[in-house]
Formats: structure tokens, C-alpha cells, sequence
């Protein structure tokens, strides 16, 4: 009796760059790595909430709109300049640029 089962891998075909960029192909492939990045900064956070909000302020999504981050941080128990680090530090792992609802370098 065979007990081998058939390789589950999949190998994607060699792309080779035979006609003009598509956009949407680079679009898709930009936000997939920002939902990988986002999950494991989030998951091996040692506070997944604080994590999460840090990615909402460095991404900058409307759920942060009218809330500070002076405002947030101190709902979560933390410091403002906590919070602060922990959006720098996904902004920068994602090589993102600094969201409207960031603080100002004077």
C-alpha cells in the first residue's frame, strides 16, 4: 500500500516581465505586505491592543479622526509618548510616511 500523498506546494510560475507594470498588481501586492505587517506587529505585541491603534494612527484610518493621540493613549491606560513609539515604530517597519494625525517635529 502507498501512504504518500501528493505534494500540497504550490509553486507559482516564474514572472517574467513581459509587458508594461500593472498597477494594480503593485497596488495588491504593497497592501498584502502591509496586512502581513500589521498582523505580526499586532501579534507578537505584548499588548495587541495597544499594537492595533498604533497601526491605525501610522496608517491613518478614519477611526482615529477627532481622537488624539494624547486622548487615545490615556483611554488605554499608556502614555502619549508610548503610544508615539509604538506608531513610529510600525510607521517605520512598514516604510510608511508620517500620517496626518502624527505629532509635528518642530
Amino acid at each position: 500500500m502507498n501512504t504518500t500523498e501528493p505534494s500540497v506546494d504550490f509553486v507559482y510560475p516564474d514572472e517574467e516581465d513581459t509587458g508594461p507594470d500593472n498597477e494594480y498588481r503593485e497596488a495588491s501586492r504593497h497592501f498584502l505586505r502591509l496586512l502581513n505587517l500589521q498582523c505580526d506587529f499586532v501579534l507578537s505585541s505584548s499588548s495587541q491592543t495597544v499594537a492595533t491603534w498604533a497601526v491605525a494612527y501610522a496608517v491613518g484610518l478614519a477611526v482615529c479622526e477627532g481622537v488624539s493621540i494624547s486622548d487615545r493613549a490615556a483611554k488605554l491606560g499608556i502614555s502619549a509618548q508610548a503610544l508615539s513609539k509604538q506608531i513610529e515604530e510600525f510607521r517605520l517597519s512598514a516604510g510608511l510616511p508620517k500620517s496626518p494625525y502624527c505629532y509635528k517635529q518642530k
